[in-house]
C-alpha cells in the first residue's frame, strides 16, 4: 500500500490568508484530496484548492494518486487517508459499481450548470480533457494532418508519429480513421465485426508509430523536441508547447474528450467537509479560474458567463460551445469489464 508522508496542507488563519505547512487541525476542520500530482496540482491548488479553504475556513490537505489501486487499497486496508479524490471516469463508475463509494449529497453539491450526464450517484464530473491531433508546422507548414484518416495516410502526411501508449482512444481513432462517424463509433465497437475492424485499422499504422507515449509530460516533450511530427495527445499539453515557442497546430475536430470525476471513498473520514470542498470545486468561479490557469474544459456551463476567462481563451478550451460538439466524448463503460483484456491485445499489437 501506498504510504501517504507527503501531504500538503492549505490552512487559512484567520487575518494572514492562505499558508502551506503541516498544522495540527481537529478532524472537523479538515479535508484531504487527492490528485494527480506535478504542474496540473500546481494549478488546482492555487485557482480551487486555496480558494475552497479560505471560503470554508478549513484546512485542506493534499496528496497524489496513481489512480483506482490506491482507493482501493485504502478501504481494502481499512484506512482511509482521503476525503475526496480526482479519477478517470471508468476508475469512478467501476468504484460505484464495486460499493466503495459514498454517495453524492445534492443537498449540499451544487449541480447547476453541470451537464446531466455527468451527475451519478456516487460521483460527479470534474473537468472535461481532450487528446487532439498537433503537428509541428516545420514539417508540415499550416496543412498538417487534421484528422484521423489524415493520420493515417502516410503517403501524403510522412513524418513520425505519437500515439498514446494505452488502449484507450486508440480503437476509436482507428474506427474514425476508417471512416465511422463519431456518433457511431460506441455502437460499432460495440460488435465483433466492428472491433474486428477497429483492431485491424490500428494495426495498419501501428508499424509506423515512432513512439507510444506513456506520460502527458513525455507527449508534450516529443513534440517540443521533434522526436515526432504529428501526434494524438492533451489539447493543454500542446498549449504549453505553444507557449514555449514552437510553431505547433491542432484542432478540436475528432478529438477524443475524456472526463475525470471527484469521488468521496467509503469510510473517508470528513464526509460533510468533502461534499463542502466538491461544491466549491464545481463553482463557476473555480472551473473558470482552472481553465485560465491551464487550459482545460469545465464541466460547469457557468463558468463562461463568470467573466473570468476571456473571449479570446474561451476558443481555446474543449468544453467551450464552438468546440464541444467536434469532439467524440468517451464512453467509460466500453471499458468497464474488458480493459485487462483489450490492454493486452494492445500492447501484443504494440510489439509487434
Amino acid at each position: 500500500m501506498k504510504k501517504y508522508s507527503k501531504i500538503i496542507s492549505l490552512t487559512l488563519t484567520m487575518g494572514l490568508g492562505i499558508g502551506v505547512g503541516n498544522v495540527a487541525n481537529a478532524a472537523g476542520d479538515s479535508v484531504t484530496f487527492a490528485s494527480w500530482g506535478g504542474s496540473f496540482q500546481d494549478a488546482i491548488r492555487s485557482s480551487m484548492l486555496a480558494p475552497a479553504a479560505s471560503k470554508l475556513n478549513i484546512t485542506v490537505k493534499e496528496d497524489t494518486t496513481n489512480g483506482i489501486q490506491d482507493v482501493r487499497a485504502q478501504i481494502t486496508a481499512g484506512a482511509v487517508a482521503w476525503d475526496v479524490t480526482e479519477q478517470d471516469l471508468p476508475s469512478c463508475e467501476t468504484l460505484s459499481r464495486e460499493g466503495s463509494l459514498e454517495p453524492i449529497d445534492y443537498s449540499i453539491v451544487d449541480t447547476t450548470g453541470i451537464p446531466k450526464e455527468l451527475i451519478h450517484e456516487n460521483y460527479i464530473g470534474f473537468i472535461n480533457f481532450t487528446k487532439v491531433i498537433a503537428y509541428r508546422k516545420d514539417a508540415f507548414g499550416d496543412n498538417g494532418p487534421s484528422n484521423w484518416a489524415e493520420f493515417w495516410d502516410l503517403e501524403k502526411f510522412p513524418g513520425k508519429r505519437g500515439m498514446h501508449g494505452k488502449v484507450n482512444y486508440n480503437l476509436e481513432a482507428a474506427l474514425m480513421a476508417d471512416g465511422v462517424p463519431m456518433a457511431k463509433v460506441y455502437d460499432t465497437l460495440a460488435t465483433d465485426k466492428g472491433m474486428a475492424r477497429a483492431w485491424a485499422k490500428l494495426g495498419e499504422i501501428a508499424p509506423e508509430v515512432t513512439v507510444w507515449y506513456r506520460g502527458g509530460s513525455q507527449s508534450a516533450q516529443l513534440l517540443r523536441d521533434g522526436e515526432v511530427d504529428v501526434i494524438h495527445m492533451g489539447h493543454n499539453r500542446v498549449e504549453s508547447v505553444i507557449k514555449s515557442g514552437i510553431d505547433v497546430a491542432y484542432a478540436f475536430d475528432g478529438g477524443t474528450m475524456d472526463v475525470d470525476c471527484l469521488l468521496v471513498p467509503k469510510g473517508a473520514p470528513n464526509v460533510e467537509n468533502a461534499m463542502r470542498l466538491i461544491n466549491e470545486l464545481l463553482s463557476a468561479e473555480a472551473q473558470a479560474r482552472l481553465a485560465v490557469t491551464m487550459p482545460l474544459g469545465p464541466v460547469n456551463t457557468g463558468a463562461f458567463d463568470t467573466g473570468i476567462i476571456s473571449g479570446e481563451q474561451a476558443l481555446l478550451v474543449n468544453t467551450h460551445p464552438s468546440n464541444y460538439d467536434k469532439q467524440l466524448l468517451v464512453d467509460p463503460n466500453f471499458y468497464i469489464g474488458q480493459l485487462g483484456e483489450l490492454t493486452e491485445e494492445f500492447d501484443t499489437l504494440i510489439q509487434q
